[in-house]
C-alpha cells in the first residue's frame, strides 16, 4: 500500500489522470479486502464456514451473521474505525478521478485543487511522509493507520489488465441501463462493484451515470460470500426506504455465478429482484440470472473493437513506427483473441518501396501503467522478447519474428534465469494474498480431499503452510507465468518470447514469484506434447545456469498446480490431467527414495516380487493415482535387497510405462494381463482383440465415460450429475459384457471389460519368459482384488492390505492394515523386518519440504484408521518447516 499511495502522489503531481485513478482504485480494493478479508478471526471462520458447509440456509445466515458481527467489531476497534474512515475518504477521491477519467482535462490546475491536496494528504498518511509532521494524536492515528493496511497488497485487475476493456464501455452500459429502466434523476441508485474488477469499474459506472444526469449514485464493492454493505446499514435503510435501484458490475462473466451471488445476497439484504441490475459486458451470450435484469455491453460493441478496426491499425502504424508513413501499402490482418482473457493481436506487414516486407503485430495490452509493463519488460528482456516500437492507447506494435522451430529446453531456462536476474523483486508478497488464489493456495486446496469433511478446517492449518514454504521464492522476481512451449517462436538456435507481460497478472490470478512456477508450465507442457526428455532437461538447465538448486518437492508441487490449472498450448482432457498428475508425484517419490540406488542388474537378482497398483502401491484420493513414503519405502526395501519388482495392473499401458520409467522397473503387465510391456521394446499384445467393441458400445451412453488410454481393455465409467465417477450397475455391464464377449472386473470408480483368456498371472508368466526367466515363480506377490487371485496363489508368498475382500483371505496373507501400509507389512514379512529398518534400505533422510510433502502423501497410506497418527506428523513436519522458515527471516 506504501508503494501504491507514492505511485499515486506521483501521477498526480504529473497530471495523468488515468494512472491517479488505477492507483487510487488498487488502493481501494486492496484496502477493502483487508478490512474485510480473512485477517481477523471473526472472518477467518466466516470463510471457513462458506467453504466447508453444505449450502444450507442455517449455514448461510450464520457465515452473514457472522460476517456482519465482523464489520460491527472492526468498525469499534480504534485503529480499524480510522482506517475505514480513510478507506471511506479514499472511496470519495477514486470517485473524483472517475470523473476525471471520463471527462479528460488537464490535471490538477483545470479540476479542483482540493483534489490534488487530498490524494496527497491521503498517500503521506500511508507512505509515511506525514509522519512527525502532525500532532501526537494524528501521528499516532497514522501509524495505526499504517499498522491495518500497510502491508495490504493490490490485485490485478482483469478488466483493464486481461479484458479489453475502456473507461469508454462503462458510458455505453451507464446509456443502455437509462434506455433500458429509465428513473427519475433524484431516485436513489447504489452501484455495486464485485471485487477485484469492481473496486474500477464501480467508480467509472457511478460517475457515468452521474454525467448522465443522476443525482444520487453511492458505490461499493463486495466480494461474493460476503456480506453486502457489511458495516453500512443506516445507508442500506435509508435506500430501502428511498425505493433506490441498485447495480451490480464486474468484468466478462463465464457463468455469471458471482453475479448472481452478489444479487441474490442483496435480496437479502432486503432489495426486490426488480430493484438489481446487472450491468457487465459479454463476450458471449449474457449470463441467464434469473429473475435478475441484465444489461450487457456485447463484445461487437467494446471501444476496443473501434480501436483495432484496420484502419485505426494502419494509423497507428503509419504515425508510431519510424518510416512507416512513407511505405506505399500496409497489410492489416483480422484481430484475433486466443482465448478468454487473452489480449487481442493483429498480423501487420508493411510493404516499403525498396526492400523486403516488414512484419509487425499490434497487440492490446491493458490501460495506463497497467499496458506499459509490457514495454518495460522488453527493454529489461532485450533479445528475449520481440522489440517494442510503440505503445499507445493501449496499443502495442511490435516486430514480428516468423519461426515454427520448438523452442529448446535449454533456451527457455536460459529466458527464465534472464527474466529472474532482470525483474527481480524485493519480496515475495504472494503469501499475503490469502483468498485470492496464488498458487501456494491452489497447491494447498489440492490436498483438501485429504481432509475429507475436516478440510475447511484443516487444509489451512496443515496443507497451505507446506505449500506456502514450498513455493516461496529465495530469488523473487516478476514470472512471466505462461510459459508453455507454443509462446515462442524463431529458428536457427534463437528464439524469442511472444507473450512476457501478462501471464503474472493474468484472471486466472496463480500468483507467483518463483522461477519454478516458469519452469514447471514449460515442462508440463513439453511432456504433453511427447516430448518429457526435454521437459527433465527444463529444470537441469536452470540449475546449471543459475547454480540455484530446484528441490524434488517444489518441482513436484509446481507441475501439480499447472497440469490443474491446464495452462498449456492445448487443454488436456480428464485422463490427461490425471496421467500428467501422477507422473509428477511419481517423480518426486522416485527422486525421494529411489535415485540414489544402484541400477539393478539384469535376471530374477533375489526373486521377482509383482505388485497390483491401485490400493496396494498407490490410492487416489487426490483426484489421480499417486503413491506414497509407505508404499515407496516397501519398493526401495526390495530393490535394495536385491528383489525385481514387477507391476501387475489393470491400468492403461501408457500409466504402466509411467511407472516403469520412474521407478527403474524390469517390465510389467498392463490391462489385466492382456499387453506386456518391456523399456525399450515394443509392446508384447497377450489379448486377441481390443477393447473397441466395448468402447463403441459405451459411447452410444451420454452418461458414460471411456478411459482413452486403455486400448486392449475398456475401462468404462458412469458420470454422475456432481461430477463423480462411478462404476456401471450390474445390469449396464452385464448387458455391455454379454454383447462384445467381455467378463468385468468391479471398481468404485470404473468397469473394466477384459478380453477372454487374459489374467494377471498369465501375462506375469510371459513377462518372465521375456526377462529369460521362464518357468520362475515369484517370490512375492501383493494385490487386493478378484483379479490378482490367481497370482497370489501362485506366488511363493501372497500378501493383500486389510481393505482386500474375503475370497483373497484362503490364498494370502492378510496385513493388518490397508492400502500402502498394508504392502509395507507384507514386505517386512519377506524380508524379516519392516521397510527402511536397516542400513541397507534406509532412506536418506528427506529435507524439511519434502519431510511435509511426504506427510501429505502420507495421509491415506492406512486407511482412517491410520490417519490420526498421520496427521500428527504432519503436524510436526508443518511445525519444523516453520522453525525453519523463522531461522531464515533471523
Amino acid at each position: 500500500m506504501a508503494e501504491l499511495a507514492d505511485c499515486l502522489a506521483g501521477a498526480a503531481r504529473d497530471g495523468e489522470a488515468l494512472d491517479a485513478f488505477l492507483y487510487a482504485a488498487g488502493m481501494l480494493q486492496a484496502a477493502e479486502d483487508r478490512l474485510a478479508g480473512s485477517w481477523t478471526v471473526p472472518r477467518r471462520l466466516v470463510r471457513h464456514l462458506q467453504d466447508g458447509a453444505a449450502p444450507a440456509a442455517g449455514s448461510r445466515a450464520g457465515a452473514a451473521a457472522l460476517e456482519r458481527a465482523a464489520a460491527a467489531l472492526a468498525g469499534r476497534a480504534p485503529a480499524l474505525g480510522a482506517a475505514v474512515r480513510w478507506v471511506r475518504v479514499l472511496a470519495a477521491a477514486t470517485d473524483d478521478l472517475a470523473a476525471l477519467v471520463l471527462r479528460p482535462a488537464p490535471f490538477p490546475s483545470a479540476f479542483p485543487s482540493a483534489l490534488y491536496r487530498r490524494l496527497d494528504r491521503l498517500a503521506g498518511q500511508l507512505d509515511g511522509r506525514a509522519a512527525g509532521q502532525l500532532d501526537g494524536r494524528a501521528d499516532a492515528r497514522s501509524a495505526g493507520l499504517r499498522r491495518v493496511l500497510g502491508s495490504a497488497v493490490r490485485r490485478p485487475p482483469s478488466c483493464f489488465c486481461s479484458f479489453d476493456q475502456y473507461p469508454a464501455d462503462l458510458v455505453e452500459l451507464a446509456r443502455r441501463f437509462d434506455a433500458v429502466r429509465p428513473l427519475p434523476a433524484d431516485l436513489p441508485l447504489l452501484v455495486v462493484g464485485v471485487r477485484t474488477s469492481g473496486s474500477y469499474l464501480g467508480p467509472l459506472l457511478a460517475a457515468a451515470l452521474r454525467q448522465a444526469g443522476h443525482r444520487a449514485v453511492a458505490g461499493g464493492t463486495v466480494r461474493p460470500g460476503q456480506a453486502v454493505l457489511a458495516g453500512r446499514e443506516r445507508e442500506l435503510a435509508w435506500l430501502l426506504a428511498a425505493g433506490g435501484q441498485v447495480l451490480v458490475v464486474d468484468d466478462p462473466p463465464v457463468t455469471g455465478r458471482s453475479l448472481l451471488e452478489v444479487a441474490t445476497g442483496l435480496c437479502a439484504r432486503g432489495f426486490a429482484a426488480d430493484a438489481v441490475s446487472v450491468l457487465v459486458a459479454v463476450e458471449r451470450e449474457p449470463p441467464d440470472l434469473g429473475p435478475f435484469r441484465v444489461v450487457a455491453l456485447p463484445e461487437s460493441d467494446w471501444q476496443v473493437r473501434e480501436l483495432v478496426s484496420p484502419t485505426a491499425v494502419e494509423a497507428l502504424v503509419r504515425r508510431s513506427v519510424p518510416g512507416a508513413a512513407g511505405w506505399p501499402r500496409l497489410e492489416v490482418g483480422p484481430a484475433v483473441s486466443p482465448g478468454r482473457g487473452l489480449h487481442l493481436s493483429l498480423p501487420v506487414t508493411g510493404h516499403p518501396a525498396d526492400g523486403p516486407p516488414v512484419p509487425l503485430r499490434v497487440e492490446t495490452v491493458g490501460l495506463g501503467h497497467l499496458g506499459r509493463r509490457a514495454a518495460e519488460y522488453a527493454a529489461a528482456l532485450p533479445g528475449l522478447v520481440p522489440e517494442v516500437l510503440a505503445l499507445e492507447g493501449g496499443l502495442m506494435v511490435r516486430r514480428e519474428r516468423p519461426g515454427d522451430t520448438p523452442v529448446s529446453a535449454e533456451a527457455a531456462a536460459r529466458y527464465v534465469a534472464a527474466r529472474q536476474r532482470a525483474l527481480a523483486l524485493g519480496a515475495d508478497r504472494t503469501a499475503r494474498l490469502v483468498g485470492r488464489g496464488p498458487v501456494w493456495e491452489e497447491a494447498g486446496r489440492l490436498f483438501a480431499p485429504l481432509f475429507g469433511r475436516w478440510a475447511a478446517v484443516l487444509r489451512p492449518l496443515l496443507a497451505d503452510p507446506v505449500a506456502r514454504a514450498l513455493t516461496r521464492a529465495a530469488r523473487p522476481y516478476v514470472v512471466d507465468g505462461r510459459t508453455s512451449a507454443g509462446r515462442w517462436t524463431g529458428r536457427d538456435g534463437r528464439w524469442v518470447k511472444t507473450d512476457w507481460a501478462e501471464g503474472a497478472f493474468s484472471h486466472l490470478d496463480l500468483a507467483s514469484c518463483d522461477p519454478t512456477w516458469d519452469l514447471a508450465g514449460l515442462a508440463v507442457s513439453l511432456t504433453a506434447l511427447g516430448r518429457p526428455g526435454e521437459a527433465a532437461e527444463v529444470r537441469a538447465g536452470y540449475e546449471r545456469l543459475t547454480g540455484e538448486r530446484i528441490d524434488a518437492a517444489r518441482w513436484c508441487l509446481a507441475q501439480l498446480v499447472q497440469v490443474r490449472h491446464g495452462l498449456g498450448d492445448r487443454p488436456l482432457d480428464r485422463a490427461a490431467r490425471r496421467r500428467a498428475s501422477a507422473r509428477a508425484v511419481q517423480g518426486f517419490l522416485a527422486e525421494e527414495y529411489l535415485d540414489d540406488l544402484p541400477t539393478p542388474g539384469a535376471g530374477p537378482g533375489a526373486g521377482w516380487c509383482v505388485l497390483d497398483l491401485d490400493g496396494v502401491l498407490e490410492t487416489d484420493p487426490l483426484g489421480f493415482p499417486a503413491g506414497s513414503p509407505l508404499g515407496m519405502l516397501a519398493l526401495r526395501a526390495l530393490r535394495a535387497h536385491g528383489f525385481r519388482p514387477l507391476p501387475a495392473t489393470g491400468r492403461s499401458l501408457p500409466e504402466l510405462q509411467d511407472r516403469c520409467r520412474a521407478y527403474g522397473l524390469a517390465g510389467g503387465v498392463a490391462e489385466y494381463g492382456a499387453v506386456v510391456h518391456l523399456p525399450g521394446r515394443a509392446p508384447l499384445p497377450l489379448a486377441d482383440r481390443d477393447g473397441a467393441a466395448v468402447r463403441a458400445l459405451a459411447a452410444r451412453s451420454a452418461d458414460l465415460e471411456v478411459d482413452p488410454l486403455a486400448r486392449w481393455t475398456a475401462r468404462v465409467s458412469r458420470r454422475q450429475p456432481d461430477g463423480r465417477r462411478t462404476g456401471l450397475d450390474g445390469r449396464t455391464a452385464g448387458r455391455i459384457a454379454a454383447a462384445t464377449g467381455t467378463r468385468t472386473v468391479r471398481g468404485e470408480q470404473q468397469t473394466d471389460f477384459l478380453p477372454p483368456g487374459v489374467g494377471k498371472a498369465a501375462g506375469v508368466r510371459a513377462l518372465l519368459a521375456e526377462l529369460g526367466d521362464p518357468g520362475a515363480v515369484p517370490v512375492f506377490a501383493a494385490g487386493d482384488g478378484p483379479a490378482d487371485l490367481e497370482l497370489l496363489r501362485w506366488a511363493r508368498l501372497g500378501t493383500a492390505p486389510a481393505h482386500a475382500p474375503a475370497e483373497l483371505r484362503s490364498a494370502a496373507r492378510v496385513s493388518a492394515s490397508a492400502y500402502q501400509a498394508g504392502l509395507a507389512e507384507g514386505v517386512a514379512a519377506l524380508l524379516g523386518h519392516r521397510p527402511g529398518g536397516c542400513p541397507r534400505c534406509r532412506p536418506p533422510r528427506p529435507a524439511p519440504g519434502s519431510r511435509a510433502l511426504l506427510a501429505l502423501l502420507a495421509l491415506p497410506e492406512a486407511g482412517p484408521a491410520g490417519t490420526p497418527a498421520r496427521l500428527a506428523e504432519l503436524s510436526s513436519a508443518v511445525g519444523g518447516l516453520a522453525v525453519r522458515g523463522e531461522r531464515g527471516r533471523g
